[in-house]
Order: C-alpha cells, then sequence, then structure tokens
C-alpha cells in the first residue's frame, strides 16, 4: 500500500464512519510516520491496514 492509498482509506473510513478520529494500527501505521521512500519495499508491500475509531459505540 502506498500513502496515497492509505490516505484515501482514512478518509473513506472516515466519512463512512462519520468520525474524523481514525487510528491507523499495525504495519501500514508507518507510512504516516516516516515518508515513503525512506521505507524498505516490504514496509509498502501490504494492501491491508488495520483501523480503529477513538469512540467506538461498540467498544464500552
Amino acid at each position: 500500500m502506498r500513502r496515497e492509498q492509505l490516505e484515501h482509506v482514512l478518509r473513506a473510513a472516515s466519512q463512512i464512519a462519520d468520525d474524523p478520529d481514525v487510528v491507523v494500527i499495525g504495519s501500514q501505521s508507518i507510512l504516516a510516520a516516516i515518508p515513503e521512500d525512506r521505507l524498505p519495499r516490504e514496509a509498502t508491500a501490504s494492501m491491508e491496514v488495520d483501523l480503529a475509531f477513538f469512540d467506538d459505540p461498540d467498544n464500552p
């Protein structure tokens, strides 16, 4: 996954959940912290991203 793809997923998830506070967890969180061109190819190989929301109504 490239940074632009991650950004797209975050925008879509935020819109679907009607919640702007999205947290990226797992290996793809590195894309938000380090410029893509400084990462090894393996860091962008995954096509999955794990997300969480701060105000999850299903998690009291």
